[in-house]
């Protein structure tokens, strides 16, 4: 490899890494917001599950050091389990609502420790 494509691939893995940090804020962000807004987190779990794969493509045709092939599996494993966790959240519309409208009138720990008591009941009716 040129001095010149060693430098274009090590900016393409830089900016792959950037966009997999990028979507994983936003899938957890986009975990923060209530449920009607919920629904964007898988979408950018999808997109970092997508950038992951590319640096690990990157990683493959290179030379690079582990921590290119640990930021992508770090990645990959956010973006699942953060994806996962909304997928669920949203398949779950019913009792989620519900416990996010009482999370939002609890003032006191027994009114969100209710709330969380009422949540775990639901989730297994």
């Amino acid at each position: 490899m040129s001095q010149r494509e060693t430098l274009t691939h090590r900016r393409q893995v830089a900016n792959g890494i950037l966009w997999l940090v990028a979507a994983l804020v936003a899938t957890y962000a986009g975990l923060a917001l209530p449920l009607p807004y919920k629904v964007i987190a898988p979408a950018f779990a999808l997109a970092a599950v997508i950038a992951a794969v590319r640096i690990f493509r990157l990683a493959a045709r290179g030379q690079d050091t582990m921590l290119v092939w640990l930021a992508g599996t770090a990645g990959l494993l956010g973006a699942l389990f953060y994806g996962g966790i909304a997928t669920s959240q949203i398949m779950l519309w019913e009792p989620t609502a519900a416990y996010e409208q009482c999370l939002a009138k609890a003032l006191t720990d027994t009114a969100v420790a209710r709330c969380e008591a009422a949540y775990t009941t639901s989730l297994w009716d």
